[in-house]
Order: structure tokens, then C-alpha cells, then sequence
């Protein structure tokens, strides 16, 4: 290499790979270092060059010279040494996440001797934000600040991004000067809020600089994203978009950027795209966080993509569980490693106040819809096209006249992992044409819970109240959409066919302008929209088991914000029946989801993380269809 030294070194070599190099009196040709670099083996690209592998991380090129140091010591050989790109890139990454784990602990035990870097974090963030923080807000916001990776898991609507803001208003300073910069990955329907609540924690004091990736003016133009980055203070991606601009954004991305994953359980999917897009930044950034109200919906595994974000380097060594064992893993275990690294707030600590008792609204079917239940259960092969048709007779039997659109049912970000992996084998076993329901006519078969859901609203918006509501199917939406506003009473459609582009203008007009009703599905709404400002009313039409989009989209109207004396109500409409008499299972459905959602209240409220339910959806379904759900306790 042209190099002269008294001992071996590690180099940055012109490949951009770290490279063992001798020294000039050949130390690594002794066979005591030859011994030493056997280990090294795996973990060469060119074991004649001793080049090391570029994937490798800081914990383990370090573990590895200390290895090889104490055979050479031993011996009275020079040790090896390490460049100054060597050490400069250990410096860039270097987390120390034992004391770091120490310091996480403490914070949450309320430990006094941080009471000073908290007066100081307080006394500088009130300098930098126009609205305060709440108390619990402020404690989530340094506990961030101090761990510079973590989790933030507090409950949905409990103002996790006016705590992330927090921590950035410290940190982007001017006294502290750490980052300058905020990088969100996120849900599309998230990006509002980003930006919205910035103005609202910051108000006059800054000046929003705003950089939306998934503008068509950066689509193909390099040079526009680099132009704008550099004064953009706050830049949200979708994760859907990452994969496609992940060069650019690596290029730019730097320790000074701060790195948010919002909604972070969309890449628990081990090796899903998503994941693999989002793993795949650059490790550049040393504050990282992640933020979801719903950290393990399913089990353990769900961690995996979460830690590896957070802690790239490190997990390997500290956390250290493979994928099997998370399947088999002790709760007290996991939580005794992960307790240090994630904030929770709940909505009592907020003292949000606690929605109405759910008000159940049920009417006996029609005649002819029980004929039709009837001919479901008689026709229908697969079990969860049976489920399906079920619900949509109940509402809307006009929808059984075409073939089931699987993906109005969001499973693929929902409840099943069975569902991603064996997409065509349960579409095929659950094809459902329509055919065998074309003697009946379809348009004329009356459904009284859609007319009592009708009148519903149509009462509601009358004592001037705004109504959200909630379905499943399009027909459906369409369907309530078109009543409504043929009864004048202005009704706004956002479902995934709604241009993008036009989405937060027309929820405006809701919130605050003159539409009376927004009809919606919680896989298009279900996450990061607030509406509790001016809307306290939600009616279900329809239900299916992806509880997490179902909390989610209850926590639109019921957030941190609301004072003590607002209620907020939500209407489940149901087609009376049970399965053993051929009938609907509308309140078996609900049934079910209260179990799942106890469970999972009783997690995320707690301070400990256990897995929220089962990912089983089809046998859930299964369940319920072929009678094994037990439909007559939910009368006992």
C-alpha cells in the first residue's frame, strides 16, 4: 500500500472498505497472528487483502481488533492500530447502550438527580415553542431527548407527535445545535398532521420549511430534492415512496438530521418491502425514534423491525434474539431488555376524558334478508366469503350481485400474517362470482339497518352536531354518501380512490367548513387525523377484526384536547341473528372485537409490552362462521 508503520492498522481503502493493513515488520505473518486472524475469516470480503466485510458493524470491528490485540499483547507484538476514517466512523455510530439503558430506567423511576437537565431541557424548549407542553408530554419529550433512540409507544391520540416536537425543539436550538433537520417516515394520511402541529407547537417563533417527497416536482429531479433539503426543516416520506427515493435521501441524509418512523407496526413484517426500504437508511442520523400506539399487535416478532431501526449496531450484541426465540420468548424477559428504551403515556395520564359506553343500535332483518342469509350459508364454499357476504346482507345487499373485492377488508396491513403470505390460495378458495344471488332482486330487498343508520344521522345532524361514519365496503360508502346528500344534508366520500391531492382539503371542510357527515374506512382514515375539535358522534356501519384499525379509528374523535365535560359517542348498528338459526353475525363480530380490544387496552395501557392478540383473522372468521364462536354468551 505504500504505507510505513510500526504497527498493523485499519484503513479506509479506495473501495470505501475498511481494510487490515501490516505493518513494516509483517506482525500479521507471525503465526501468532496468523492463529488471531482465523476468527477474522467470516468476516472478510478478501481474506488475502483483509478487507472487511461492508455490512459489518462498529461493534463488531471493534470486538474483533481487541480479539486479535490480546494475542498479540501477549506475545509482546505491536498491537494494532486504527486510522482516523476508522475512528471517525466509530465516533458517527457509537451508541453506548448499556449506560444508556441505565439512564432510560432512572429517567422513568423519576429519579431526582436529573431533575437539572430537566429544568434546563424546560427552560429551553418554553424559549423555543409557542404552545406548551403538558406535563407527561414534557417527560416524554426529555426521555427522548436523553435516550437519542427510542420508542415511543403511548396510546393513540395521546399527542405523540407534539412530543416528538418537543425533543426537536431542544435539540434544533440554538444552545444545543444537535440536529437541524427532521426526516418522518410515515403513512401518507400522516402528513398533515406533521405539518399542521409544527405550526401549532411552534406558532410565530418558526417559520415552517416544509418538504413533501411525495410532490410530483421532485418525482424524477434530483437536483429539486437536493435544492430544497437543505433549508427544509421538517421532510415526510410514505413508506410505500421510501424504496424509490432511498438513494437520494442517503446521500443527503447526516448526523444532523433527526429520524422519526412514525406508525412504525406498518413494517413489522419481517422482510416485507416496507421493512427492507425503511432498514436500509443510512445509519448516519444518531437521534432515531420510532412511534406507535400499538407496538406488538401480534407477538414478540413485531420487535424485530423496531429494535433493528433504532439500534442498527447494537442488537446483535444487547438484545441479541432471534426470530424463534421471540416466537417462544418470556414477556418478563423481553420487558426486563426493552423497559429502558420506550416511553408510554396513556390517555388517563393526559386526563383525556373517557368516551360514552358504546351504544348499540339493533334491528331484526327484513324477510327477504333472511332468505338471503339463508342462501349465504348454502352457497358459499369458503368460510370467509361467507363471513363476508354476511356482512355485506346485513348493510347493503346489493353488494352480493358482484364478485368480493378482497381488499376492502385491509388484511394486508391488519390482524394476518397467513393472509400476506397465502393471498391467492384464500381468494381462490373464497371466490365468491355472485351468481348464485341473481333470482333475487337485489335493489328491492330492504335492509332496516341501513335505514335506521340513516335516520340516525339524519337526527343527529339535525340538533347540528357533525357525524363521522365508518364502513366497510365501497358499495356501502357510496350508497350512505348518495342517501345522505339526496336528503341535503352535505356528506364528504374519502375512501383509497380519492386523489391524494384532494384528501386534507375536503377533511377541512368537515372539520371546520360545511360538510355535515364524512364517510370513510378506517384503512384509508383509520390513522393520524384529528377530528375531535368539532366532531363527537361516529356511527359503525360496518365491522371486521382488524382491531387496530378499528381503535384507531375510534381515537380520531376522542384525543388529547377535549375538555373534561365533552362526551364522545359511537353508534355500532347490527342486523339482529346468530349462525346455529342461519342468521347474521353482526353482534358476534362486535362481540369478538370487545374481547380483542380488552386485551389489548389492558397492554397498551399498562406499563409493560405482552402481545395485544392473536394473528389468527381466517380462524377467527372460521370460527364464527362454522358456530365454534360462543354467540349465546353475548346474551347471558
Amino acid at each position: 500500500m505504500g504505507m510505513k508503520s510500526d504497527n498493523p492498522i485499519i484503513i479506509k481503502n479506495d473501495d470505501g472498505l475498511f481494510q487490515l493493513v501490516d505493518d513494516d515488520h509483517h506482525t500479521l505473518e507471525t503465526k501468532v497472528a496468523q492463529r488471531g486472524l482465523v476468527i477474522f475469516a467470516p468476516y472478510f470480503k478478501d481474506p488475502e487483502q483483509r478487507t472487511f466485510k461492508e455490512d459489518l458493524t462498529y461493534i463488531q470491528l471493534l470486538e474483533l481488533v481487541k480479539k486479535l490485540d490480546r494475542r498479540l499483547k501477549r506475545k509482546g507484538l505491536p498491537e494494532v492500530k486504527t486510522s482516523s476514517k476508522f475512528n471517525q466512523f466509530v465516533q458517527q455510530r457509537q451508541y453506548y447502550i448499556k449506560e444508556q439503558s441505565q439512564a432510560g430506567l432512572t429517567i422513568k423511576d423519576g429519579d431526582p438527580r436529573w431533575q437539572q437537565e430537566f429544568d434546563n431541557f424546560r427552560a429551553i424548549v418554553s424559549q423555543e415553542i409557542t404552545r406548551p407542553l403538558k406535563p407527561e408530554q414534557e417527560k416524554a419529550s426529555f426521555f427522548m431527548t436523553i435516550m437519542k433512540r427510542s420508542a415511543n409507544f403511548s396510546v393513540p391520540g395521546a399527542g405523540k407527535t407534539a412530543m416528538m416536537y418537543g425533543t426537536f425543539a431542544y435539540l434544533s436550538s440554538p444552545r444545543v445545535n444537535e440536529v437541524d433537520k427532521l426526516l418522518v417516515v410515515s403513512p401518507l394520511n400522516a402528513f398533515a398532521a406533521w405539518r399542521t402541529e409544527f405550526q401549532e407547537v411552534f406558532g410565530p417563533k418558526r417559520e415552517l420549511h416544509y418538504l413533501n417527497m411525495r410532490d410530483k416536482k421532485y418525482n424524477n429531479n434530483v437536483g429539486a430534492i437536493k435544492h430544497d433539503w437543505i433549508k427544509a426543516d421538517v421532510i415526510t416520506i410514505n413508506y410505500e415512496a421510501l424504496q424509490s427515493k432511498l438513494n437520494i435521501i442517503n446521500d443527503l441524509l447526516d448526523s444532523k438530521t433527526m429520524l422519526v418512523f412514525d406508525e412504525v407496526h406498518r413494517v413489522k413484517g419481517v422482510g416485507g418491502q416496507r421493512a427492507k426500504a425503511a432498514l436500509s437508511l443510512s445509519r448516519a442520523p444518531h437521534y432515531r425514534y420510532v412511534l406507535t400506539g400499538t407496538p406488538i399487535p401480534n407477538g414478540f416478532r413485531d420487535i424485530y423491525n423496531f429494535l433493528h431501526l433504532m439500534y442498527p449496531d447494537e442488537y446483535s450484541s444487547f438484545f441479541a434474539w432471534d426470530l424463534t426465540t421471540l416466537n417462544n420468548i418470556d414477556p418478563e424477559d423481553v420487558n426486563k431488555k426493552l423497559s429502558p428504551f420506550f416511553w408510554r403515556t396513556n390517555k388517563q395520564d393526559l386526563q383525556v376524558p373517557k368516551p360514552d359506553p358504546d351504544i348499540i343500535k339493533e334491528v331484526a332483518p327484513s324477510k327477504n334478508q333472511e332468505l338471503l342469509a339463508q342462501a349465504i350459508y348454502e352457497n358459499e364454499n369458503g368460510t370467509l366469503a361467507t363471513f363476508i357476504r354476511l356482512l355485506q346482507a346485513s348493510t347493503n345487499p346489493e353488494l352480493l350481485s358482484t364478485n368480493i373485492n378482497y381488499k376492502e377488508l385491509g388484511l394486508v396491513d391488519a390482524d394476518s400474517g397467513v393472509w400476506d403470505k397465502q393471498t391467492a390460495t384464500v381468494e381462490k378458495e373464497n371466490s365468491s362470482s355472485g351468481e348464485a344471488y341473481k333470482k333475487y332482486d337485489l335493489t328491492k330487498i330492504e335492509a332496516p339497518k341501513f335505514e335506521m343508520g340513516i335516520d340516525l344521522i339524519d337526527k343527529l345532524v339535525s340538533q347540528g352536531k357533525k357525524v363521522l361514519v365508518w364502513g366497510m365496503f365501497v358499495g356501502t360508502m357510496q350508497k350512505i354518501t348518495d342517501t345522505l346528500n339526496g336528503m341535503g344534508i352535505k356528506t364528504t366520500l374519502v375512501y383509497g380512490a380519492t386523489p391524494k391531492q384532494d384528501r386534507e382539503g375536503m377533511i377541512n371542510n368537515f372539520r371546520t367548513g360545511d360538510a355535515q357527515v364524512l364517510v370513510s374506512n378506517p384503512n384509508t382514515l383509520g390513522e393520524s387525523i384529528s377530528l375531535h375539535q368539532t366532531v363527537h358522534d361516529a356511527v359503525y356501519f360496518e365491522c371486521n377484526f382488524n382491531l387496530t384499525f378499528m381503535l384507531q379509528s375510534r381515537d380520531r374523535i376522542n384525543r388529547l384536547g377535549l375538555p373534561a365535560n365533552q362526551y364522545t359517542r359511537y353508534y355500532y348498528l347490527m342486523t339482529k341473528g346468530d349462525v346455529a338459526h342461519m342468521g347474521f353475525i353482526d353482534r358476534i363480530v362486535y362481540k369478538k372485537l370487545k374481547d380483542k380490544e380488552k386485551v389489548m387496552l389492558d397492554a397498551i395501557d399498562g406499563q409493560l409490552l405482552v402481545p395485544e392478540y392473536t394473528d389468527d383473522y381466517l380462524q377467527e372468521v372460521k370460527d364464527i362462521v362454522m358456530g365454534r364462536y360462543k354467540w349465546w354468551k353475548l346474551y347471558n
